[in-house]
């Protein structure tokens, strides 16, 4: 479900529709102090995110479908890194584009 919800979370960022504010969007200093800056910040971040949540939906599906006969714990912890990996990735890409600003 986590990946759906990144999904879902990066589509607003993309489109634009998340004021800048304190609860929800890429939040940085750099970020708040200016729309100038939130909006292209956190659009490149909502794209950062949608790559990898769209990944993880993949990834997460398609372990679970080959891996029937894997105990739980097993497709659980596969599936935490099919996700939190490419979402940490999407970070660190975040803050280089943050840079440039």
């Amino acid at each position: 479900m986590l990946p759906v919800l990144i999904v879902a979370l990066s589509v607003p960022l993309i489109l634009g529709k998340a004021p800048p504010n304190s609860a929800y969007g890429f939040k940085t200093p750099k970020t708040l102090a200016s729309s100038d800056i939130w909006y292209p910040a956190n659009r490149a971040a909502g794209w950062f995110l949608l790559a990898p949540g769209v990944m993880a939906v993949c990834f997460n599906l398609g372990l679970w479908w080959v891996s029937p006969g894997w105990p739980p714990d097993r497709v659980m912890w596969w599936m935490t890194g099919g996700t939190l990996i490419p979402v940490a990735m999407s970070t660190v890409l975040s803050f280089i584009y943050l840079g440039r600003l």
